[in-house]
């Protein structure tokens, strides 16, 4: 069994990753012979513990054999104990690697719960806004190339139970290189996956607008049709390039690094401000507006249907005074904040 030790500094990351971080946050991740936590081994556990220097330690505990995969635990647990985590933190580890992990210590019955520990899962976080982001599939390689992470390793997990198997039978430091450094590349990988959550830090700040114009065009059947562009700088810089269109708002935003663009499709100079609680509304038909139900309840029956997604908003007025107010400001946050519920 070996135990490989590494630090990296933080700086010169993601500006918002040292926010994110605290001393004594684990990131973890394992490699195991298969899926079966009855039937498969851990062959390799993965550690990066984040210290108050801006500095991560990493540790990495590995089995040359599956017979030692009892002495890997053990010594985890050891390691475990003297540096008392604040939080993990793993890429889909509520749904792999916790439940392995705790499996095969029980069958040891060596003393390995993680479950006091405040968790944080990088992969159901990002799941939460697949329509935002938009990406093919969302393992970490896919995400680190959305963000324009470098990485050598070029192996899936799957790929490397050969590897391993092969390592048994002939170990040779070729093999234990491509397995360490998968591993070693998915643990420090998941720090600089932190850079994710700019788009949602973005989309829920205030960021001032440099610049806001209306704009007319044709649209793709011809008809002449008007938009309000604005300019926002991120409050963090955007590491990847986002596009996508809210499909009930026609909202489109557009970001990268330090700039952003938002479009919003107006009607003779009036936008849509919609209200995505849209139970707690009715529609006024004669209107073409909705208003809160603790309003429409001193409007005839007749005048006033319950409010459905497409049709829970109210009118802005986009006109000079708007452009120059704050008005725009409040407009344009809460555009970004629906954006959110994609």
């Amino acid at each position: 069994m070996q135990i490989l030790t590494d630090r990296i500094p933080l700086e010169g990351k993601h500006p918002l990753i040292p926010r994110l971080l605290h001393a004594g946050d684990l990131f973890l991740d394992i490699e195991t012979t298969g899926l079966s936590r009855t039937r498969h081994q851990i062959y390799l556990i993965g550690c990066a513990l984040a210290d108050g220097s801006q500095t991560m330690h990493i540790t990495q505990f590995f089995a040359d054999h599956p017979s030692e995969e009892a002495a890997l635990l053990e010594k985890f647990s050891e390691f475990l104990a003297a540096k008392t985590p604040a939080r993990v933190i793993t890429f889909n580890g509520s749904g792999f690697d916790l439940p392995f992990l705790a499996a095969r210590a029980e069958k040891y019955e060596i003393p390995i719960d993680l479950s006091d520990y405040g968790l944080l899962d990088i992969y159901r976080e990002v799941t939460k806004r697949k329509r935002l982001f938009n990406l093919a599939n969302y393992r970490q390689k896919t995400i680190e190339q959305f963000l324009c992470l470098p990485r050598e390793d070029k192996f899936s997990g799957g790929e490397l139970i050969t590897v391993y198997k092969n390592y048994v039978k002939a170990p040779d430091a070729g093999k234990a290189r491509l397995l360490l450094l998968h591993n070693y590349e998915d643990v420090r990988g998941m720090a600089d996956l932190l850079a994710i959550f700019s788009y949602e830090a973005f989309l829920r700040a205030a960021p001032i607008p440099v610049k806001a114009a209306l704009q007319s065009y044709t649209d793709i059947g011809g008809t002449p049709a008007e938009e309000l562009i604005v300019t926002l700088r991120p409050p963090y810089p955007l590491p990847g390039k986002l596009s996508c269109e809210h499909p009930l708002t026609g909202a489109y935003l557009r970001a990268s690094g330090d700039t952003a663009h938002l479009r919003v499709p107006l009607y003779h100079r009036m936008a849509r401000l919609y209200y995505l609680d849209y139970k707690n509304y009715y529609y006024l038909p004669g209107e073409d507006m909705a208003v809160h139900k603790s309003v429409a309840v001193s409007v005839d029956r007749t005048h006033r249907e319950k409010a459905a997604p497409e049709n829970c908003y109210t009118w802005v007025a986009v006109d000079t005074a708007f452009l120059s107010s704050g008005r725009l400001l409040e407009y344009v946050s809460h555009v970004l904040r629906q954006l959110l519920s994609l």
